[in-house]
């Protein structure tokens, strides 16, 4: 992932560039977004598989909230040692259109857990990646749409939720987790949802 932009860097100026650039052509409809994943909840991938997942699929559910809790940990270590401040802490012109949130900026949390739950999603639905990663790529990038975060936290965000979930993949756990029954019927309703059933990803 790598340590945030250096101040006065070529990205750390382009990163204000593109919050302003953001900030001053933002729609009522792109705010009104970024309200939607400002909690970090599975449910908000429903639109991605066609069904309501806290209704249909339970398992799923707490087996990737238990899987997500030592990621949004590793997440936390690496926003405190760099402790690099919000956009609106150095830079007064920037307006955030969410709430202004006191821990460091550097990587998006955000961008980490929706990365991380996508790729952990795909992993088990691969027959829905596409749709899947659009998610998490959309409630990454709304962190820089409402001046949450710097573009260059999101993209760090973007890294560490993968490289993490590569990682969970890769354990005994996680493979024991593909192979519980119930699991694997919650799973089989997912795959019968037809295509032409699918949700738009956007409003």
């Amino acid at each position: 992932m790598g340590p945030p932009p250096a101040a006065g860097s070529e990205v750390a100026s382009n990163d204000l560039a593109i919050l302003l650039w953001l900030q001053g052509s933002r729609t009522p409809e792109m705010e009104a977004n970024t309200w939607l994943t400002l909690d970090r909840n599975p449910m908000l991938f429903s639109r991605a598989l066609g069904v309501d997942l806290q209704q249909t699929t339970p398992t799923l559910e707490a087996g990737l909230m238990a899987f997500l809790a030592p990621i949004n940990a590793v997440m936390g270590r690496f926003k405190r040692d760099f402790g690099r401040p919000r956009p609106f802490v150095q830079y007064p012109q920037i307006q955030p259109c969410l709430p202004r949130e006191a821990s460091a900026s550097y990587p998006s949390g955000h961008s980490t857990w929706y990365r991380a739950t996508a790729e952990l999603l795909a992993d088990l639905i691969p027959e829905r990646r596409e749709r899947l990663l659009s998610v998490g790529y959309h409630g990454g990038a709304s962190r820089a749409t409402c001046g949450a975060h710097f573009p260059s936290d999101v993209e760090a965000g973007q890294r560490l939720g993968a490289a993490a979930a590569r990682q969970v993949i890769a354990t005994p756990q996680w493979q024991a987790f593909r192979k519980d029954p119930a699991l694997q019927a919650e799973l089989e309703t997912l795959r019968r949802v037809p295509a032409d059933r699918l949700m738009m990803l956007t409003r």
